[in-house]
């Protein structure tokens, strides 16, 4: 190629730099290009410099071109600085338009990566990168990643501040997020009062600041922006007022109404391979509880008699309660010597929580009994039985007729509930003496769907504080008549309940103006839970009262900290992190 052809539409390359020749083959096309510059400045002095001493040849990767990789050979020149007293004798012309030194690709090709790399991850856009022509490696890319220097937030009006957790229960960070392009701006190391003042203190241009309940941010916000109206944020406070309304049911557990629960249900969405659902779930097995598991089920096991097993349990279940009764009079016995709740769960070895939820109780807070759950094998249970007496013991031929009737459980629950039926007619020696105990549940049909086992347990508070702050118009008969239930157990309650709902309805209908007799009424309720509630938001009194007529809340700061959970979890064990 020609210097006449010195460019080309399909490689622009910057003013100074022609091609020189080309070579292509199926994979690659490799562009000879040089410097036409007359001279170069020294990177030490900054003096020109036309005394050129020699050259060598360098090679950077470029922007794929028709699907090929392309490289640049560059021919690059060395000169000798002008300037006599200049330590840097002998120095190379910079291309800085085109690559950068010491670089193996093109910025334009960096660019690219990093641009993919951003979308995807560097482990992915390593695998994705040879099908567009371009190769790098992922440790590359996550150099040029850390390389980049994100842009300056621009002058923000409206900030929302929301803590995020480093490591849940242990560290913590500050995310800040301009509310009305809802994007983050920033995220702090920590949530110090110290660090968010220092922040605010160099934007002097925020209006507002929608913030949770905390008192470090409200501190922070006071001395690094003075100018700035504080809103609080709704969903904190109903939180909060959900928080008070849990410990006032736990007080008065005993009083709240008993709900019948259909337990068939969840079984049978079990067997079908879906997750049961329920008002409240349960967690994981403690560690221990397992390794205890592990060594009982390891140890030999003994033979015996159904009613021996019912007292044994009994027998635990006795001893378990005392333990726990001694423990619950230990604690309201320290207490009444002043001694603080950390201290008594120190003294004691028990959890924090525990020992707030003795003190809270105005009695004994009896463990809930969890009855019977039902098994999706109860509807059929009386026809294998009537099978069983009728002299068919095959367990096979049992299995197949229960499926044909629409059994659609597992085959070990029906060989497990065979099994008993073996056991029992061993003992007894005949089967006409066997029985079909489910724990009270009656069952009468095994062709009837209708039939399932329902099971009575009293309202926990949990539950219970979800009815009261739901509004009337958004529950349906069944649960409004708990709520009317609930109301009637203590005067208490019945107070409480006409607390919330009011006060539920000024923040749905943006009323400020009877917050200041609604505060009176909660202190005056004789409810130290409302009173409580009450005097917290007399503290946080201007945000709080902003935050019934302001559009601004805190829903995309936690959409953002929600997304940066995400991204913690996807980059876990990558980048050092």
């Amino acid at each position: 190629m020609s210097n006449s052809e010195a460019t080309s539409p399909f490689l622009p390359l910057p003013d100074g730099i022609f091609i020189s020749s080309v070579h292509t083959t199926t994979t690659e096309l490799v562009v000879h290009i040089a410097s036409r510059q007359v001279s170069a400045a020294c990177p030490l002095c900054q003096q020109p410099s036309e005394r050129v001493h020699g050259h060598y040849g360098r090679t950077g990767a470029f922007l794929p071109c028709g699907g090929r990789r392309v490289i640049l050979a560059l021919t690059v020149r060395k000169f000798v600085c002008a300037k006599a007293c200049c330590p840097q004798k002998i120095f190379t012309e910079r291309l800085a338009e085109l690559v950068q030194s010491y670089a193996r690709m093109t910025n334009r090709l960096r660019d690219a990566l990093v641009a993919l790399g951003l979308a995807t991850s560097a482990q992915v856009s390593e695998r994705l990168a040879p099908s567009l022509g371009m190769h790098v490696s992922a440790p590359t890319l996550l150099r040029h990643l850390r390389e980049e220097v994100c842009p300056p937030p621009k002058s923000v009006r409206i900030l929302g501040v929301d803590d995020w957790a480093w490591k849940k229960g242990q560290t913590y960070g500050t995310i800040l997020v301009d509310l009305e392009k809802r994007c983050p701006i920033e995220l702090l190391p920590d949530r110090k009062e110290e660090t968010l003042t220092a922040w605010l203190l160099t934007h002097p241009e925020i209006d507002v600041i929608s913030r949770d309940r905390g008192g470090e941010y409200a501190a922070a916000a006071r001395k690094g922006a003075p100018q700035a109206q504080q809103i609080a944020d709704k969903f904190h406070m109903l939180k909060n007022l959900r928080d008070g309304l849990k410990e006032l049911m736990a007080r008065k557990q005993k009083v709240l109404p008993e709900v019948e629960e259909v337990s068939s249900d969840g079984i049978a969405l079990r067997a079908q391979g879906k997750q049961r659902e329920s008002a409240e779930s349960e967690g994981a097995v403690p560690g221990e509880l397992q390794k205890r598991w592990r060594s009982m089920s390891k140890e030999p096991r003994r033979s015996c008699t159904r009613e021996q097993s019912l007292s044994s349990a009994q027998s635990r279940s006795q001893t378990s309660r005392a333990n726990r009764l001694s423990r619950y009079e230990a604690v309201r016995v320290l207490h009444q010597q002043l001694v603080s709740e950390r201290e008594i769960a120190r003294r004691l070895n028990m959890s924090r929580h525990t020992v707030h939820k003795f003190l809270v109780s105005e009695s004994f807070p009896e463990r809930s009994k969890h009855p019977y759950q039902g098994s999706v094998l109860d509807p059929y249970k009386p026809y294998i039985l009537d099978r069983w007496k009728n002299g068919c013991w095959n367990g096979t031929q049992l299995l197949e007729e229960v499926k044909k009737l629409g059994y659609i459980g597992s085959d070990a629950l029906f060989r497990l509930f065979l099994s008993s039926i073996r056991k029992q007619h061993q003992a007894s020696g005949t089967a006409l003496a066997l029985s079909l105990d489910i724990d009270g549940a009656k069952v009468n049909s095994p062709l009837d769907p209708a039939c399932k086992p329902c099971i009575k347990r009293r309202l926990s508070p949990a539950r219970a504080s979800w009815l009261y702050v739901s509004q009337k118009n958004t529950l349906d008969e069944k649960h409004q008549k708990l709520v009317e239930q609930i109301r009637a157990a203590h005067d208490d309650l019945d107070r409480a309940y006409a607390l919330t709902q009011e006060f539920v309805s000024m923040l749905a209908e943006h009323r400020d103006k009877n917050l200041d007799d609604w505060l009176a009424q909660a202190k005056h309720s004789g409810i130290k839970e409302m009173k409580s509630f009450a005097n917290g938001i007399q503290r946080d009194y201007a945000a709080v009262r902003a935050s019934f007529t302001s559009k601004w809340s805190n829903g995309p700061v936690e959409a953002q900290v929600n997304c940066l959970k995400l991204q913690k979890r996807l980059m876990f064990r990558a980048c050092q992190f």
